[in-house]
């Protein structure tokens, strides 16, 4: 009988193959007492030797193979193989109660990861795992035992397991991986971040699923629903194949299409289409996607998952990578959205009470301009390479948008009398992704050059619905008619003023909202790459005086349901026309992506 279950999605696609279970099996240490303390405290150092040897070729083997970015974590591996405070430890039980090295360095480890743990921080618990990742090499040196891994699948399969850690993806066979099923991990997390920019399809938050499925169960991953079954029936096998078959062939000749040039509406406008990324390792697929330009350039990520802020130049090498790799097209940076979600220990960013509400984004950066400065400080040297853009998040007013632009006002008049080169005068942005800020866009239009609306944000506080809770996420709903109208209203105030008005929250990436937004007046749509060939297609088969018709007969509309519908029974008929986006449930999923 099939087992349906549901976790977080995190890497879109689908994929349908036999499960490979990917379970460490834990070191069998042993416990003794020895006469010579120095020779265990011997053994331990050479192995210390052997493991850093190793982890730096993992480095290598991953900045050559992911980029640099990916390839820091072990730079943090590095760090905890040599803490001091470790060493001396490790050292001082040894020659107090005269053990093996190996009990003593799984006491301290386990030790170490518990507290990591016990902290509440997410930054901390992945931590906790890199701290038992780095005591594993170590044990397996000392035991002179091999070390688990995925470098070569006995063949096309999902890969199941409680969490992958750095070490594991380094050195994983991508190409017969069609899938991973996690009982851990987050969006941010690692193993997340890869599959985004390998194309392959993911789930987490799984729970106990690798102590449950059957080496070698068919298992069906849908990395968008964040949808597993394991065992399914002849059936659900049928129309997942089959979907997925019909997805890739579409996705094919939307991948050519895109190819061909930028989207045009069926009257002749163009309406530029770009990605959204985390890391410049997703450019590549961005572009072949067909993206004219990054909307936006999530920075805070290059600020996760370590422990200490990244330096000016760490942070310009990055922006200017991107530059570089999209020049003359535009690479819209939004600066640090820290706080909210998106903790930060190093950073003195801890769990709050109203976290949504609290010190994030630029109430952040105003209260640490130590911090603010030396982002903006990068940034501005980045554009000297290309068509830099940047813009703030969670601008509420006036006041912190006039004071935003004093602090990169300055830092530019630094920079000039330093001598540095750098963008120069660059155009600056606001997010409009607070009820306030639509309320105000026709004053804030005329200080910026061009507007953002981050949708995502903009719905949760619009609708005062917490888009993380499940009891209430259904409240969370895009078509509802006050977000149209807080959209309409923004749009109407940039076209007033003269400046462009993109949208770059997930709304930009469903092909049921593409008509209704052109008509709304959004200049520029930019999404996960995954999305673009579809919101490309769906562009095509558009009329620009239809679309401005059906914006206004929706805002006509007091129900979610009715605007639903309506724009449902639309993408329906243009679709059933020929448009070439058939397949597609105009629920935000792609035709390969079954409910």
């Amino acid at each position: 009988m099939e087992t349906v279950l549901h976790g977080i999605g995190v890497s879109p696609g689908i994929a349908v193959a036999p499960a490979l279970v990917f379970a460490k099996s834990q070191c069998e240490v042993p416990e003794y007492s020895v006469g010579e303390p120095g020779t265990e405290w011997r053994r331990f150092q050479e192995a210390v030797e052997k493991t850093r040897v190793d982890l730096r070729s993992l480095h290598s083997q991953t900045a050559e193979k992911m980029g640099q970015r990916h390839a820091d974590i072990f730079h943090t591996h590095l760090m905890l193989l040599d803490d001091a405070v470790l060493h001396d430890e490790i050292r001082g039980i040894l020659f107090e109660e005269a053990k093996n090295v190996e009990h003593v360095l799984e006491r301290v480890a386990r030790r170490y990861a518990a507290l990591m743990e016990s902290v509440g921080d997410a930054r901390l618990r992945e931590r906790s795992a890199d701290m038992l990742d780095v005591a594993d090499r170590l044990q397996r040196c000392l035991l002179d035992q091999d070390r688990p891994d995925l470098k070569s699948l006995p063949g096309p399969r999902i890969v199941v397991s409680r969490d992958l850690s750095p070490s594991d993806t380094a050195t994983m066979d991508t190409v017969n991986t069609l899938g991973l099923a996690l009982d851990a991990g987050s969006v941010t997390s690692h193993s997340a971040i890869l599959a985004r920019a390998l194309e392959i399809p993911a789930v987490t938050g799984l729970s106990q699923l690798s102590a449950h499925v059957r080496p070698g169960a068919m298992m069906v991953l849908d990395g968008a629903a964040g949808v597993v079954i394991l065992d399914p029936s002849e059936e659900t096998l049928g129309r997942y194949r089959a979907e997925r078959e019909r997805f890739a062939a579409r996705r094919e000749r939307q991948l050519r299409a895109a190819a061909s040039g930028p989207a045009v509406t069926l009257d002749g406008v163009g309406v530029p289409l770009e990605a959204n990324i985390e890391l410049p390792v997703e450019i590549p697929h961005s572009l072949r996607a067909g993206a004219c330009g990054i909307g936006l350039y999530r920075t805070e990520y290059l600020f996760l998952n370590r422990d200490e802020a990244p330096g000016e130049e760490e942070q310009y090498q990055a922006y200017a990578e991107a530059a570089r790799a999209l020049s003359p097209m535009p690479v819209t940076l939004r600066t640090m959205d820290i706080g909210g979600d998106k903790l930060v220990a190093h950073l003195q960013i801890f769990k709050e009470e109203n976290p949504q509400l609290g010190w994030r984004a630029v109430r952040f950066c105003l209260a640490r301009p130590d911090i603010f400065k030396v982002q903006l400080r990068a940034m501005l040297r980045a554009a000297a390479h290309g068509g830099i853009r940047i813009m703030f998040p969670m601008i509420s007013g006036l006041d912190e948008l006039r004071e935003v632009r004093r602090v990169l006002d300055g830092v530019r008049e630094e920079l000039d009398r330093e001598g540095v080169p750098h963008g120069g005068d660059l155009p600056v942005g606001s997010m409009i992704e607070v009820p306030s800020a639509v309320m105000l866009a026709d004053v804030l239009a005329k200080e910026c050059d061009f507007f953002s609306i981050g949708t995502n944000d903009l719905i949760q506080y619009s609708l005062a619905v917490d888009r993380v809770n499940e009891k209430i996420a259904h409240l969370y709903d895009p078509a509802h008619p006050a977000v149209l109208r807080l959209i309409g209203r923004a749009a109407a105030a940039a076209r007033g003023a003269g400046i462009p008005c993109g949208i770059c929250g997930e709304m930009a990436g469903d092909p049921l909202f593409t008509e209704i937004l052109l008509g709304l007046g959004v200049t520029s749509l930019s999404m996960a790459a995954v999305a673009l060939p579809a919101v490309r297609t769906e562009i095509t088969g558009i009329r620009m005086d239809a679309a401005r018709e059906l914006a206004g007969e929706a805002l006509q509309m007091g129900s979610a349901a009715d605007i639903r519908g309506l724009l449902q029974a639309r993408f329906n008929a243009r679709n059933s026309a020929g448009n070439g986006n058939n397949g597609h449930d105009g629920n935000g999923r792609d035709a390969g992506e079954v409910p």
